[in-house]
């Protein structure tokens, strides 16, 4: 289960968020749940040269799927 929050983009709660493009409260996991953390710490660092992973840390975007997997050294333990 997850919780669905709109922020605005300094990271503030918002109330401008479209319903219908907002993802599903609950779903079902395709194959299993992984909520293991990557123990392998060779594989696991921040794709993008980018220097954003800090801000993905700081805005607790770290639980969106796109954001753990580009900035997973950045995000573990988060």
């Amino acid at each position: 289960m997850r919780t669905v929050t709109c922020l605005s983009y300094t990271g503030q709660l918002s109330n401008e968020c479209p319903e219908s493009l907002q993802p599903t409260t609950m779903q079902q996991c395709e194959s299993k749940c992984d909520a293991t953390p990557n123990s392998n710490n060779d594989e696991c660092k921040d794709v993008n040269k980018v220097a954003y992973c800090p801000l993905v840390l700081k805005f607790k975007f770290c639980s969106r799927g796109y954001f753990r997997q580009m900035c997973c050294k950045t995000c573990q333990g988060h």
